[in-house]
């Protein structure tokens, strides 16, 4: 067995170990940094030029998300900025050489300890393989206050960390892929300031005091996404193979969409059987598994009906949706209203990623009929806006007797109305709502040009991606 010294040795990272992670394996370009390692950066330069907090991120998120290539980007940008001691630790290797991360760090304290001292960048990748993860860090973390730390694991694990570590750590949530980093993965092509398009796109869309004043601000940023749209070609394909099979980084790569159906099968496959039962040893893995199937046909969430068809406990299914939700395999919405209509209620739940939507759909259904597809959008609508509102501000309309819309922003003093539709053509949805709103959006997928009708903005499904 290889001893703590080799191995310490050995996860030293070397310029030819980043290269060989960072670059696409055939087309040989750098992978452009996905949207969150500006989080990264930030944090990084801020302590080693001012010693500011946080120090120490941990990056949570579905697997395949590219957590993994995140920390070998922070590595090459430390050892950039001349860091002599950068160091990626393999978690799972490590234990199953039958060490710990506490082994790691009392092997410093004991052999190495001008690293107490020294300028270091720490990388754990995947945590949750020892069992005393959050202790280790939280005694690393005191120990080597010079010290930057990222540590990655499964999402449910992560954000179970203990209140003396959840002081110490930010958590940065790693969602799929945004289709702007999807392309710059596998065309090499980039929006242009996409930083700042993607904050003034936001800003018009959910934003604006009216309909007028978002459609005197979207025309002009409009130029600037058609420019990008006329470097991609079959651009229309690419987003459809985006929603279907490439939201999720580590398939990026593959094209034949067979092996990237039996790839996802798995990777749900060890969230249900693996991850989840280590989060909570009551979840019954099958009946999770039922119920995962039962939502990829219908999102909506009737605890009382969902119980009688699949013979689980009302309690059972409302501990497995938690789950699920903290695994960040669902995002969770509760109806439009005040505290009495969240709790009493119905809930929708979408998937993060909708490929794995179409995985389990594809095992109980010959052919993707269109009511189908359109789950798969707004799986990816969900995704978009949950990067900017939590569940307070996100939510759908359930009233009786009424035309409802699917999603409601609740920006400034009147909440926004957001329709998702293929080749959606009608307002109605939004029009009949009981809600008073600011404005409507309908994100239509058969459309490339913005109309705007009274109180409402026809939004084409390419310039909603954009942000």
């Amino acid at each position: 067995m290889l001893e703590l010294k080799d191995i310490f040795e050995k996860s030293k990272v070397s310029r030819q170990k980043i290269e060989a992670n960072i670059y696409h394996i055939i087309l040989k370009h750098k992978y452009e940094p996905r949207d969150i390692f500006a989080d990264l950066q930030k944090c990084f330069t801020s302590f080693f030029a001012k010693a500011t907090e946080p120090r120490m991120l941990g990056l949570s998120g579905l697997r395949g998300t590219g957590k993994t290539t995140l920390l070998w980007q922070i590595a090459d940008y430390a050892k950039n900025q001349n860091v002599e001691n950068v160091y990626f630790f393999d978690i799972e290797k490590i234990v199953t050489l039958g060490y710990s991360v506490l082994d790691l760090f009392l092997y410093i304290e004991n052999h190495k300890a001008e690293f107490l001292t020294s300028k270091n960048v720490l990388l754990f990748d995947e945590v949750h393989f020892d069992k005393k993860w959050s202790t280790a860090l939280k005694i690393i973390y005191e120990n080597m206050r010079f010290s930057y730390i990222v540590a990655t694991g499964s999402s449910a694990l992560l954000l179970q960390t203990t209140a003396d570590l959840a002081t110490r750590m930010l958590i940065l949530h790693t969602l799929p892929l945004h289709f702007t980093e999807y392309i710059s993965i596998t065309k090499n092509i980039k929006l242009d300031n996409k930083t700042e398009l993607k904050e003034k796109l936001k800003a018009v869309l959910f934003f604006s005091k009216n309909i007028d004043d978002l459609k005197q601000n979207l025309l002009p940023l409009k130029t600037q996404i058609d420019d990008y749209y006329k470097k991609i070609e079959n651009a229309d394909l690419l987003l459809d193979n985006y929603i279907k099979y490439h939201n999720i980084a580590r398939f990026t790569l593959y094209e034949d969409v067979n092996y990237i159906l039996k790839e996802i099968d798995t990777l749900y496959h060890r969230v249900v059987y693996e991850d989840i039962p280590i989060l909570s040893t009551e979840i019954d893995t099958e009946n999770t598994k039922k119920l995962l199937l039962r939502l990829a046909v219908s999102d909506e969430i009737n605890i009382q009906s969902l119980s009688q068809s699949i013979g689980i406990s009302q309690e059972e299914i409302n501990s497995i949706i938690d789950i699920l939700a903290k695994a960040e395999m669902l995002t969770v919405l509760h109806p439009f209203g005040g505290i009495d209509s969240k709790i009493n209620k119905m809930k929708k739940a979408f998937f993060m990623s909708p490929s794995i939507r179409l995985a389990l759909l594809l095992q109980f259904i010959n052919k993707l009929e269109n009511e189908h597809l359109a789950k798969l959008y707004e799986d990816i609508v969900v995704m978009y806006l949950k990067r900017f509102f939590d569940n307070s501000l996100l939510s759908f309309s359930s009233f009786t007797k009424s035309k409802n819309p699917d999603f409601i922003i609740s920006t400034n003093s009147k909440p926004i109305i957001l329709e998702v539709g293929l080749n959606k053509k009608t307002k109605q949805q939004i029009t009949a709502s009981k809600i008073d709103f600011r404005y409507g959006i309908v994100v239509s997928t058969k459309i490339n040009e913005p109309i705007f009708e009274t109180e409402t903005v026809f939004l084409p499904f390419k310039l909603f991606v954009i942000l």
